[in-house]
């Protein structure tokens, strides 16, 4: 059982939550054809979501699950309100097995996109409330933010080394690295400048002795303004303990389409909970400034979604270098 699921199997899986489905329906997502199945009950509507382990761990599914669980059972306990809840199963846990796959299931919720400075501000304010939520993992292994940026330098070496390749052979994407290349480089090398300063590094070492749970996936399709206004990030599937000046970073880079007024009203929300210092945000604004799409394009050049990834940053590259001075102003208001 890949990604097709029977509605006998939908049944079995829905009532051991305690609810009796009446119908269902499989939704799709960018990355897979049934990624979520919309279950009708006569208690309401909820989502039913098969999980799916990390290939980055060296832990097997079972294992993922329970940690994620764990997680999400601090959350829940913790009054965090940006998230439809997990419900417990008839076995008293949050997840069922079925056929060696878990599931969860959680209300499914109605509602819009991003769409006013209002919305990104709230959504700010949900990050920096999870953000400070936080217990002790004795099992989590920092600095999360330094282990992160060996993995980007590693990906920007590769980047270099077959951009140089392809500009000289006749690869599809000769013509983008031409034009792009080596503005991407100069974004990348002005980042590892001031990730390279003493400043920085003393936080990145500080941060050994503190730590944060975080999404680690928020996208505009994982965030939803409800019917009611209530906002909710959904698809915790890749929480983890990890770096929250990632975490803020790259929610900046998948929500805002570089929006100077939305990047904004996201940081100001955040700062309403999280205060955050000069270093700090100096941080946050050298990691923002990655063209980390143009690294994951090369590490997978036959991907369709690859050359859609460089048509957008072709698209928005102006933009781009806008929000990436924005930022850099930022840190020093």
């Amino acid at each position: 059982m890949v990604n097709s699921y029977t509605k006998t199997q939908i049944r079995k899986i829905t009532r051991r939550f305690g609810l009796i489905p009446l119908s269902s329906d499989s939704i799709g997502s960018l990355y897979r054809k049934n990624a979520v199945i919309q279950v009708q009950t006569e208690s309401g509507t909820y989502a039913l979501k098969p999980f799916f382990r990390s290939l980055l761990l060296r832990s097997n599914t079972i294992q993922q699950i329970k940690t994620t669980a764990d997680y999400m059972q601090l959350l829940i306990n913790s009054g965090f309100s940006y998230m439809p809840k997990w419900l417990t199963s008839n076995s008293g846990t949050l997840w069922t097995l079925n056929q060696g796959r878990p599931f969860y299931m959680s209300p499914w919720i109605k509602g819009r996109k991003l769409e006013k400075q209002e919305d990104f501000e709230e959504l700010g304010r949900a990050l920096a409330t999870l953000h400070q939520i936080s217990s002790h993992f004795p099992h989590a292994k920092g600095p999360f933010t330094f282990k992160q940026i060996q993995l980007w330098q590693s990906q920007d070496r590769l980047f270099r080394r077959r951009m140089a390749k392809a500009i000289q052979t006749n690869e599809p994407n000769r013509k983008w690295y031409k034009k792009y290349g080596k503005s991407c480089n100069r974004l990348s090398e002005r980042a590892w400048t001031d990730l390279r300063s003493p400043e920085i590094v003393d936080l990145l070492e500080k941060e050994r002795a503190r730590t944060a749970l975080i999404h680690n996936d928020i996208t505009t399709p994982n965030v939803i303004i409800s019917d009611e206004g209530q906002l909710f990030i959904i698809d915790w599937d890749h929480m983890k303990v990890g770096s929250l000046y990632v975490d803020v970073a790259k929610s900046l880079m998948n929500t805002t389409q570089y929006n100077p007024d939305f990047n904004l009203s996201l940081l100001k929300g955040y700062e309403e909970i999280y205060p955050l210092d000069r270093i700090e945000r100096k941080l946050i604004s050298s990691l923002y400034g990655l063209p980390q799409e143009a690294w994951h394009a090369t590490r997978f050049p036959n991907r369709p979604r690859s050359r859609k990834m460089l048509d957008i940053m072709e698209q928005t590259w102006l933009l781009r270098l806008k929000a990436t001075d924005l930022l850099a102003e930022w840190t020093n208001q």
